[in-house]
């Protein structure tokens, strides 16, 4: 049985205010800080998770991570500057054991899980200004903050529900959790509609070390579509993305090899609606492709879906239980299959814990006659976020 030690994080004078989980592959959402000092905040986010592969898949066993994620913001306004303005900077440290040694599976059955299992690093550095109906950032950014996301699955442990394996797995260096790189995006509002646009260092896994353009870059364009629908609404996204890479780059600096240029296209839908007795549905529906071969991608298509409803548990504000199905297909030999069941309880403090239960069809996405028997994957996830007030 493998574990690892948690060795994380610092806590400080804090105050505690519940806020709403956002998925661990994103930074703080800048809405969640709230003004300390002349437009001064500091969020705090601190995950300890166990995961345990009770049965299938490559062997059984268990293994822990933790993480502390800590973000400081001044708002210009606030701070009798000017309008519209904001710098954040955001650290991350985390302690991953590796529960894919034991599900052997594709997609990854947590999204807390980091590539190495020691990781210390700035997180993010950039600068965030509205201007009317544009929003520009430019900086230290995880492109998948703003695009290729889908908030009624934020809940779910399963890493596909948040970056789509067409991107995650055919682009193992990319800048997504615990990764970011260099990089400026534009998003412009009108009436119901959104159009975001956004170019970053392809090299998320040692972006600083090298010169913007030394690897390469990926672009993401998206288009955000509220549509209004009896009680509540859907939310339709598209978007596209065009990795273009130096391989020889590549294959020298990252730990992860070189993969070539390549492209691909996302969509997702969310419909959201209120019930009479307060409770709070969600439905979404995810797909995405990565039309290339099979030695550049490996992940040609995914598709997901699931159902969330808050205020679960009558009386207990924000409690969430969240099921959602997945399917991965790798080109050359089959598809791996999630049926995950999540249920998040807040307790006191803004603490909360969040038991998750996985099932893993045919772990690795093997070809017929390789197969891992299927498997069953329990994990508990024990929270905190919270904010310094002066």
């Amino acid at each position: 049985m493998k574990k690892s030690v948690l060795a994380l994080g610092f806590f400080g004078l804090f105050t505690s205010n519940e806020m709403l989980a956002a998925p661990i592959s994103q930074s703080s959402p800048e809405v969640h800080h709230s003004q300390w000092w002349k437009g001064i905040s500091f969020t705090n986010q601190i995950d300890l998770e166990g995961v345990a592969n009770l049965s299938g898949g490559q062997a059984r066993g268990s293994v822990a991570t933790g993480l502390w994620q800590g973000s400081l913001r001044l708002d210009t306004e606030k701070a009798g500057w000017w309008q519209g303005g904001a710098f954040v900077v955001e650290g991350l440290v985390a302690n991953s054991g590796n529960p894919d040694n034991y599900v052997g599976d594709l997609q990854g059955v947590s999204n807390l899980t980091t590539p190495r299992a020691h990781v210390a690093r700035l997180y993010k550095a950039y600068y965030r200004q509205n201007v009317g109906q544009f929003t520009f950032r430019l900086g230290i950014l995880n492109p998948n903050d703003y695009f290729n996301t889908t908030g009624v699955a934020s809940e779910l442990f399963n890493a596909s529900f948040g970056i789509y394996p067409t991107i995650s797995i055919n682009l193992p260096y990319t800048p997504t959790y615990p990764y970011s790189s260099l990089g400026a995006m534009l998003s412009y509002t009108w009436q119901q509609s959104t159009l975001l646009v956004g170019a970053f260092n392809a090299d998320g896994t040692q972006d600083l070390r090298h010169p913007w353009g030394a690897e390469g870059q990926i672009y993401y364009g998206e288009w955000d579509q509220l549509v209004p629908a009896g009680s509540g609404e859907i939310t339709l996204k598209l978007g596209g993305y065009y990795n273009h890479v130096s391989s020889a780059y590549l294959a020298q600096n990252t730990p992860f090899g070189g993969a070539p240029s390549q492209g691909g296209y996302y969509g997702a839908a969310e419909y959201r609606w209120k019930a009479g007795n307060g409770s709070e549905w969600g439905a979404f529906l995810q797909g995405g492709g990565a039309p290339n071969s099979s030695v550049v991608s490996p992940v040609n298509a995914y598709v997901g879906a699931g159902l969330r409803l808050r205020n679960f548990l009558p009386g207990s504000a924000r409690s969430t239980l969240t099921i959602g199905l997945n399917r991965a297909w790798l080109r050359q030999s089959g598809a791996e299959s999630a049926i995950e069941i999540n249920f998040r309880q807040p307790v006191f403090h803004s603490f909360y814990l969040q038991p998750d239960l996985q099932y893993i069809i045919n772990p690795g996405a093997r070809a017929p006659g390789s197969t891992l028997p299927n498997a069953v994957v329990l994990m508990l996830r024990v929270g905190w976020s919270g904010d310094i007030w002066g």
